[in-house]
């Protein structure tokens, strides 16, 4: 499927290590993921027809943002608004959901004979409990984002037409008193029955989301 991020712009824009290019993180890792990630967690928070329309008019070719890792690149070159909220938060937010589902396939691989953790000859692996460590840590960091992506759209619907503010800015993601509140760029309260972060009442409450 045509994804929003492509794998080296995880990589290359500091979630993981970009260069020098002999130890640069390989993409392939997480490339399997993105397509699951997105589908869970940006559509949800952009809209369907904001989400196609942003992946309609991405440059084909892959943005860098780090001058260490190559020539710069603009993800949206022929559109500021779109440029503005990916820098802003989008590459962020996708590097760190992608990163999140791509966790305990790098520190461990399905064999023949079971399931093994990723040993090298100079260091341990942290194990499962690492895994669950780093994903505790970015949910954090995820929960803090998505009410910031939401009201950032909210707050500046005009210059995003394909951006349902009707559905996704309705004042119960402000109260919490609607039972309909669910859909207002959270899914948290829909899969996990805990505050929608897009809430005042639930701003401060991480889902604490642990995937193995």
């Amino acid at each position: 499927m045509d994804t929003l991020i492509k794998a080296q712009e995880v990589v290359n824009d500091g979630i993981f290590r970009p260069a020098p290019l002999t130890t640069q993180f390989d993409p392939n890792l997480v490339s399997p993921f993105i397509g699951l990630a997105e589908e869970a967690n940006v559509i949800r928070i952009l809209g369907q027809d904001l989400y196609d329309d942003m992946v309609a008019n991405q440059n084909p070719n892959v943005s860098n943002y780090n001058p260490n890792a190559g020539a710069l690149v603009q993800k949206f070159p022929s559109n500021p608004n779109y440029e503005t909220l990916w820098t802003k938060f989008l590459l962020r937010y996708e590097g760190l959901v992608v990163y999140q589902y791509a966790l305990p396939f790098i520190g461990m691989h399905t064999t023949p004979q079971g399931v093994l953790l990723n040993n090298t000859e100079y260091a341990d692996n942290a194990g499962l409990e690492g895994v669950k460590f780093l994903q505790t840590t970015i949910q954090k960091h995820i929960d803090d984002l998505e009410p910031l992506i939401n009201t950032f759209l909210c707050d500046n619907k005009g210059d995003y037409p394909e951006f349902d503010s009707e559905k996704m800015c309705d004042e119960c993601c402000n109260d919490c008193t609607s039972d309909s509140y669910s859909y207002c760029g959270c899914g948290y309260s829909l899969n996990y029955n805990k505050p929608c972060p897009s809430c005042k009442k639930g701003r401060n409450s991480s889902t604490k989301i642990i995937f193995y």
